[in-house]
């Protein structure tokens, strides 16, 4: 199936593709967990703990009446967010900066006909 990159401390990075796909084959019969674990040299406990993952994510999302969604698009929807946040913040800023700059030139008249007048 290929490398796997490794951590600093030398354990292999799966993808939750990759680890999902591996599930999905569990559950579909295709594979048992002991061939698996052989075939991609890694601990039967590790892809048990896959699964369990897996289901408990079914779970609670058919008890939420909702999708599971992958992890990436969750990270990429909270950053998302966070960008939206700070242009709102810009835009709320600018807004109070011009109302601020209205009321200025309401109370002074000198300021409203212009210099150039």
């Amino acid at each position: 199936m290929g490398e796997f990159p490794r951590k600093a401390h030398g354990r292999r990075v799966f993808t939750p593709e990759f680890e999902r796909m591996t599930v999905q084959r569990i559950l579909s019969g295709e594979k048992t967990i002991a061939e698996l674990s052989r075939e991609f040299d890694v601990s039967p406990t590790v892809i048990r703990n896959w699964k369990r993952r897996f289901e408990s994510g079914a779970a609670t999302a058919v008890k939420a009446n909702e999708d599971v969604v992958p992890a990436s698009e969750l990270q990429a929807a909270q950053a998302k967010i966070r960008e939206l946040e700070r242009a709102l913040g810009r835009k709320t800023m600018e807004v109070e900066i011009l109302r601020a700059a209205q009321e200025i030139l309401k109370k002074s008249p000198s300021l409203r006909r212009g210099s150039g007048r």
